[in-house]
């Protein structure tokens, strides 16, 4: 199945069901998707939208996509130019797919790796969860 093929199934899947926690456009490229996803209740990105490209190779699912956040955010695992260190991109398999990926953004948004940080070290929690509560107020209100 080609990567346009399999991403027009996934695009349909997540019309019909879409996630609780944001959502999900094309664009004029069948390669290029954004994502939207909601900051987790009760973490410092609560209230915050925060925008995310999705670039697709074609040999997608069998490379995994880029993804980077457009919307700026202070995140121990988001660098400062919005590409992420995650786990799901280093053990990419080709059953994962979109959703997959929107919820381990979620969860990632839920539960930053403190001790794989880009962003952060040395800040108390207090300092931490102020700081990004500060960048979400600043850059994700919508």
């Amino acid at each position: 199945m080609s990567a346009v093929k399999r991403l027009a199934t996934e695009y349909r899947q997540l019309m019909a069901q879409p996630v609780p926690f944001g959502r999900i456009e094309s664009t004029d490229n069948p390669l290029y998707w954004k994502a939207y996803l909601n900051g987790p209740e009760g973490s410092p990105y609560e209230g915050g939208v925060f925008e995310i490209d999705l670039l697709f190779s074609a040999e997608y699912p069998i490379r995994v996509p880029n993804i980077r956040f457009k919307t700026q955010i202070f995140h121990a695992n988001i660098q400062n130019s919005g590409y992420i260190c995650t786990t799901l991109l280093s053990e990419w398999r080709p059953t994962d797919t979109v959703v997959t990926i929107l919820h381990a953004l979620f969860m990632l948004l839920a539960t930053p790796n403190r001790d794989s940080a880009y962003n952060g070290r040395g800040l108390t929690d207090q300092q931490y969860n102020s700081e990004a509560r500060s960048w979400t107020q600043q850059y994700a209100k919508k």
